[in-house]
């Protein structure tokens, strides 16, 4: 899970550069129509964000009680 975790932030901090750059204009199944769009950048930077905490808190070890 972990390693799906990193691969799924590194995607997602793709699409955001190219979200913010314009260059995602090719991509118009992702919901990019081919302007400049802050919001998608956000969403893909902040999902981005939530599978590095999601890689985080997998990798730690279980808790013996």
């Amino acid at each position: 899970m972990k390693t799906l975790a990193l691969v799924l932030a590194i995607i997602l901090f793709v699409l955001a550069l190219l979200a913010w750059s314009g260059i995602a204009a090719f991509l118009p199944a992702l919901g990019i129509d081919g302007t400049h769009h802050l919001k998608h950048g956000i969403l893909y930077f902040v999902l981005g964000i939530l599978c590095l905490v999601w890689m985080r808190f997998s990798a730690s070890a279980p808790t013996e009680a």
